[in-house]
């Protein structure tokens, strides 16, 4: 398998959690309330995420035979495509919070890993 984890750095990559951090509750929020903004925000959101992935790179999975990216947890490409395809449901919220908060602990781990 072809890896760039030696790229993961989690100070690079911090901008791009605090700033779902910062829109989550808001969202949440919309959600609840059934109000539209919600909609808009979580694209906002989608579009951070896969900056986020783009800047962790991508390696070769030998299993899958295509090239992946480097911070998506396990299944996360079905599940961010139900985030992206399901985005006015409240359970797309839900999702791509699990999302951000596993790929985070990637990060985490990944960037302890090339030390």
């Amino acid at each position: 398998m072809l890896s760039e984890v030696n790229r993961i750095n989690k100070e690079l990559l911090a901008p791009y959690f605090n700033k779902w951090e910062t829109v989550r509750d808001q969202i949440e929020t919309f959600y609840d309330n059934k109000d539209e903004q919600a909609v808009k925000l979580m694209n906002v959101a989608i579009d951070n995420y896969s900056e986020l992935l783009e800047h962790g790179g991508k390696e070769l999975d030998d299993r899958k035979g295509k090239v992946v990216y480097i911070l998506l947890p396990l299944n996360g490409e079905e599940r961010f495509d139900f985030v992206k395809d399901k985005i006015s449901s409240h359970y797309a919220h839900i999702q791509l919070d699990a999302l951000f908060t596993e790929t985070k602990k990637k990060v985490a781990r990944l960037s302890i890993q090339k030390k």
